[in-house]
């Protein structure tokens, strides 16, 4: 019999708040009387004017309720449930959950989950190959590949190969393979799918000079980068399409591989007292992997976790003004960031402090101050502090001591503003046992990718389909289906997860 362990899947000192409406029963709400006189305006500006008269939220799916049709509408002090059903129409229904009205189509079908394609469409282009060093030719793992001025991509895996599938609507665009300390390259796309396309990027480094480095105070910097958050990252709600990757391995030897595409509602980055909601669309795990030995390892909040290393909308310690007294700051040099000077400033904790303080670098756009990647991680008197916060539930008589927690976050520029990318969370765990005779490392790496946003007005998702901080990612998928991810881009599994999930539909 094997016992449970269940490990919080990150660990962040965030300083967000929450915010809720008081329930209210969906006939109560719908009885609510508003007067509402709009000529001639796209439904989805109606649905925020009403949301303002009711003091109720929307939540709707955009891909069945058309937000861009013009509508007109006279009523005073009449029923909210009238008013929408006159401007919608009677094929939706309506549902109050939590703080949220629900819109839905009668019927019961998800068009969003039942019409999800298992082959790639006809009109979608495959393109795939790998991404090395022009100088030493070394593989470069999580180069970015995107289309350019659109905010759609993918990362290389760590052993630099990548594959990148363009819906009809992208061909023509122009592909930018870019790097962090890497010259950015721009190639054309072949009228063709199926193409290998290798590309070696040239080493850049741009360093500063004696008087510039002394000129440039990192405090300053970080003071820059706080002043211009609004002007750098999105003020707009953005619905994100996410490629989730958790696995883990026990001494070497993998346990579990689980991972899906998932559906990220970014609050706008002004408002901070907004929570980022997370849905999962579909996954699929392996069952060909090895079982547990001893102890049932789960991890707790998967997807949930990962939002919160967006630090530009937590906050966190080694970034806000009112914490940087308890960290040492120093400006290391300046690199080429996506063909961008960018500084690079190293922090590290004062001293000994009473609660968990991290170590990395930032990278900090030189023009335009915007954070556009972090690599923190916890330092030896943060683990003490981790030891409590991040395990939820361990085996009576077990000694469970975490070795170390690592995390990175990068931001791609679109448009002039900065917003999420990639995140990496990599957690190991000492798991021991005398009377068991059990000394067991515990590996767990979860990435995230976003590999396409648009602005949305949808405020929330349904309750029954919102992924939450006490759910096991893991427990959650069923199932492993070769044909799953159609026109969807992942990251690759790199050639040992390959060989421990016999990946044979994945080629090279």
């Amino acid at each position: 019999m094997r016992l449970t362990l269940i490990i919080l899947s990150l660990f962040i000192l965030s300083l967000t708040s929450k915010f809720s409406l008081a329930q209210d029963g969906t006939e109560v709400v719908l009885k609510k009387k508003i007067s509402l006189h709009v000529k001639d305006q796209p439904v989805g500006k109606v649905l925020d004017e009403i949301s303002k008269l009711a003091g109720i939220y929307f939540s709707y799916d955009p891909a069945v309720l058309n937000t861009e049709r013009l509508i007109s509408a006279d009523y005073d002090q009449a029923e909210t449930g009238r008013v929408l059903k006159a401007i919608l129409g009677d094929d939706f229904q309506f549902n109050v959950l939590a703080d949220q009205l629900i819109i839905t189509l009668r019927k019961a079908d998800d068009p969003l989950l039942t019409n999800w394609p298992d082959e790639p469409s006809a009109g979608t282009r495959s393109i795939s190959g790998t991404v090395t060093d022009a100088a030493s030719g070394e593989v470069i793992p999580y180069a970015s590949i995107s289309l350019q001025d659109e905010p759609f991509g993918t990362i290389t895996n760590v052993d630099g190969r990548y594959e990148l599938k363009i819906p009809e609507r992208y061909h023509g665009h122009k592909l930018v393979f870019s790097c962090m300390g890497y010259a950015q390259q721009t190639v054309s796309q072949q009228a063709r799918t199926g193409e290998i396309l290798n590309i070696a990027l040239n080493p850049v480094n741009v360093r500063l000079g004696e008087i510039e480095v002394s000129a440039a105070n990192p405090q300053t910097i970080l003071e820059e980068f706080e002043n211009r958050i609004t002007d750098n990252y999105p003020d707009e709600i953005l619905l994100m399409t996410s490629f989730y990757r958790e696995v883990l391995m026990q001494d070497k030897t993998y346990v579990n591989v689980s991972e899906a595409v998932i559906n990220i509602l970014k609050a706008a980055y002004d408002h901070t007292s907004r929570e980022d909601r997370i849905r999962v669309l579909k996954g699929r795990k392996s069952p060909d992997v090895q079982p547990f030995k001893w102890v049932d390892f789960k991890m707790q909040g998967g997807p949930f976790y990962m939002t919160k290393l967006d630090v530009v909308r937590t906050m966190d310690t080694f970034l806000d003004r009112d914490y940087r007294r308890f960290y040492n700051y120093e400006l290391d040099y300046v690199m080429d960031y996506v063909g961008r000077p960018t500084y690079i400033i190293l922090f590290e904790p004062v001293g000994r402090i009473d609660f968990p303080c991290y170590e990395g670098k930032l990278f900090i756009d030189r023009e335009t101050y915007a954070l556009v990647h972090a690599e923190f991680s916890l330092g030896k008197d943060g683990m003490k502090y981790a030891r409590k916060s991040l395990i939820r539930k361990k085996p009576k008589g077990f000694n469970v001591r975490p070795l170390d927690v690592d995390y990175a976050v990068t931001y791609k520029n679109n448009d002039g503003r900065w917003s999420l990318s990639t995140a990496q969370t990599s957690v190991r765990f000492r798991v021991r046992s005398r009377k068991d005779n059990i000394n067991s490392v515990f590996h767990s790496v979860s990435d995230l990718l976003v590999t396409d946003h648009e602005e949305t007005v949808l405020k929330r998702f349904g309750k029954e389909e919102t992924f939450s901080p006490t759910d096991i990612f893991t427990e959650m998928i069923i199932d492993y289906d070769k044909k799953f991810w159609g026109d969807f881009n992942i990251i690759q599994p790199n050639d040992d997860l390959r060989k421990a999930l016999k990946f044979n539909s994945v080629e090279e």
